[in-house]
């Protein structure tokens, strides 16, 4: 009798769980044993500490799933995992698709076909899962499972090892009962059509189950957000899809029932929470619309308390936020982008012009200034509503925008060199009206001014746009409105506070001299933008941006030299203009066609660029899992302060030999182009913008850089317990 006992019991599957810091994690099956050649249900149970999440096989906005490497004896084989139905985790403006507590992944292990009765089958997997509260920690495990063969004709035993099986086959997602799937999409706009089964009629239009949305393919379909509505044939589910992304011919999924109806939680009467599906895509002309009396919900995301790899904004005030954003915009006037063109202003001031007017010239400036970041903020709010992943300085992100201020601050430089006079360049009355209303100049160069400040962040700008852009809009539009205060103080200031005029020299030929030499300043920031907009469309593109800027300064000549000047505005002109404007459409550069996905920097192939890898979030989590250190830096081509960071700090040798004698892992996030999974990155460090400085290490939290980097700041960043 206890020798039967013991045979029983040393015939039963055992596992050996591992406990990490956030989990623990252990093989199960849904049987003791296993016939020779016989399939079973394993699965890699994970039970997580309360406030952690996991990630489905589509992460949603970040995220990693989990994954498996099998060490199988010879002749036995696994499936893959068999990914239970998800929940949207809404983590600060993203979100993600996971699980919470305690959660089985599933799939189906087949036993040699040689396999002795007796033997004992042991299973060996690297798991590794990324775990998620305020900070995202990777974690891995080697589990072992030691799983009995059993003799010919016993029947195994079917008793649950775990209940996590009895919950996924309850949970599992079975095919959808639907006539038709289709997605009809127009642009970036959406909607999955999905009509019901004839025998459905059980459930009225009217009590149709609230359901959620999970599209299997990563980076395709904006997560946050999705409308569900009732039609007389079923559902219509309103979606978008990310910029740049690239449809496939279906679209598969599943669709997840979040609402018990007739005692039932299910879709359809299928049986189950979840159902699967896959959509023929097609493109329309114009999509069906729907009334807001046929909306059954919206699903959207809300804030959270934290985000994956994420610095908390959250726990930051309004008001601190606010004079962030005014110590910020004062600090961007002396950023080497804004102050050319503020000199210029000031120079402008040396002819001691009356009080009234300098009243009236600050009020203009300031105006501008600030309407201009509120156009900004505003612009980029709808463009993040519409689906767009963007952030400080996006309108350079655009090749064309790049191209266009280019050819205005050359125009700038040569106005200052005095090759043209605006003046003849323009109707009479408008002349004449111009030089009535010095207002109208101010505000020109408020606005001038914000457009040249944009490629640059200042100290405090980066915490300021990353809280701004987690709130409402009226708040986002408030921060966007103290960073124009505090870029609009200091000139207004020394406007209605002349007293330094008076230690100027009187106007001469000084005032000509310094004049034309802030031309040259100009030019640099034309040269510059030419380099970056060969880093966007390639040096095609430099060539015809350098031929465009040839032809403008000959029209330029043609209708404005001083020689000509007077003349007042004719057909010549008009005919001239044409030429300029044609010029300027024929040798503009096309859109960048770079790939939104593509990590690769824009950095040549010299011996310190080649230090720095390309940011990868799963090389990232890898190295991390391995006790690595890793610096990753978040920079643009258009970014001015990032270029003086990278030439003064980061690509020094004694910066380099720091992080070398620290053995840290150094990446490069190039945001220069659109790109996604950078600008999700970003979001969850609380920023909008770059620069963007952030040290990893394992099991902490990322540690920000300020914007403005010094060798000093690394070392001690690096040296931070």
């Amino acid at each position: 009798m206890l020798l039967a006992l013991f045979f029983f019991l040393s015939s039963q599957a055992s596992a050996n769980p591992q406990r990490t810091e956030h989990a623990i994690a252990e093989i199960v099956s849904d049987r003791a044993g296993v016939h020779a050649g016989q399939s079973i249900q394993i699965g890699l149970s994970l039970t997580l500490k309360p406030g952690w999440h996991t990630y489905w096989r589509n992460p949603g906005d970040a995220g990693l799933p989990t994954t498996l490497d099998w060490s199988l004896p010879p002749g036995s084989r696994v499936t893959d995992i068999d990914w239970p139905a998800p929940e949207r985790i809404d983590v600060g403006p993203l979100v993600s698709f996971g699980y919470e507590g305690e959660v089985l992944f599933p799939l189906t292990f087949t036993a040699p076909s040689f396999a002795r009765p007796g033997d004992t089958l042991r299973l060996r997997a690297q798991a590794r899962w990324l775990v998620c509260k305020e900070v995202c920690i990777p974690e891995s495990a080697v589990l072992e499972f030691d799983l009995p063969v059993l003799e010919p004709g016993s029947v195994a035993q079917s008793t649950l090892s775990s209940p996590a099986f009895a919950s996924h086959i309850a949970s599992q997602a079975l095919p959808l009962k639907a006539d038709s799937v289709e997605l009809l999409y127009e642009g970036r706009s959406a909607v999955l059509m999905i009509t019901a089964p004839q025998n459905s009629d059980k459930y009225s239009i009217t009590s149709l189950p609230l359901i959620h949305f999970f599209p299997y393919p990563e980076r395709l379909i904006e997560p946050v957000q999705h409308e569900v509505y009732q039609t007389p044939l079923g559902y219509a589910i309103k979606l978008a899809v990310l910029p740049d992304a690239q449809l496939p011919e279906d679209l598969q999924g599943i669709l997840v029932a979040k609402q018990k109806l007739n005692g039932e939680l299910s879709i359809w009467g299928n049986q189950s929470v979840a159902a699967e599906f896959k959509a023929a895509v097609k493109s329309v002309t114009r999509l069906p619309s729907f009334s807001e009396a046929d909306r059954i919900h919206t699903v959207s995301s809300t804030p959270s308390s934290g985000a994956p790899l994420a610095v908390k904004t959250s726990s930051m005030k309004l008001w601190s936020a606010l004079g962030l954003a005014l110590l910020g915009g004062m600090i961007l006037n002396l950023m080497p982008c804004v102050f050319p063109v503020l000199s210029i202003k000031l120079l402008s001031l040396a002819h001691r012009p009356e009080k009234p007017s300098l009243f009236k010239h600050a009020i203009s400036y300031s105006s501008a200034v600030v309407f201009s970041f509120l156009a900004l903020g505003g612009g980029l709010l709808l463009l993040r509503e519409a689906g767009r992943a963007v952030g400080w300085g996006f309108q350079l992100q655009e090749p064309l925008f790049v191209f266009g201020l280019a050819v205005l601050f050359s125009l700038i430089g040569f106005n200052l060199l005095g090759a043209f006079d605006v003046s003849s360049m323009v109707p009479r009355a408008l002349a004449n009206w111009r030089s009535q209303s010095p207002a109208l100049d101010a505000f020109a160069s408020g606005v001038l001014a914000v457009l040249a400040a944009t490629p640059c962040t200042a100290p405090f700008m980066g915490a300021a746009l990353g809280f701004a852009l987690t709130q409402s809009a009226g708040v986002s539009l408030l921060v966007f409105g103290a960073l124009g205060c505090g870029m609009a103080l200091p000139y207004a200031a020394l406007l209605l506070a002349p007293r330094w005029r008076d230690q100027l020299p009187s106007p001469g030929l000084w005032m000509v001299r310094l004049k034309q030499g802030l031309a040259f300043p100009m030019f640099a920031t034309a040269v510059w933008l030419i380099w970056v907009l060969g880093q966007q469309s390639g040096i095609d593109a430099v060539g015809k941006a350098l031929l465009s800027l040839v032809g403008v300064a000959w029209v330029l000549w043609m209708l404005g030299s001083p020689s000509r000047a007077g003349s007042g505005f004719s057909l010549r002109h008009l005919l001239l203009a044409g030429v300029f404007l044609g010029l300027l459409v024929w040798s503009s550069p096309p859109l960048s066609d770079r790939s939104s996905q593509d990590m690769a920097p824009h950095t040549g192939s010299n011996s310190v660029a080649s230090q720095w890898l390309p940011f990868d979030e799963e090389a990232l989590a890898d190295h991390l899992t391995r006790g690595n250190t890793v610096f990753v830096d978040f920079t643009a081509a258009w970014c001015v302060t990032c270029q003086v960071n990278k030439i003064m700090v980061l690509s020094s040798s004694q910066t380099l030999q720091d992080f070398s004698t620290a053995k840290v892992v150094l990446m490069r996030a190039d945001w220069t182009d659109r790109n996604q999974r950078i600008s999700a990155a970003l979001a969850r460090l609380g920023r909008s913008g770059v620069p963007v400085y952030a040290l990893f290490r394992p099991a902490k939290p990322p540690l920000l850089l300020p914007e403005l980097l010094t060798a000093k700041m690394v070392r001690d960043a690096l040296q931070a317990p």
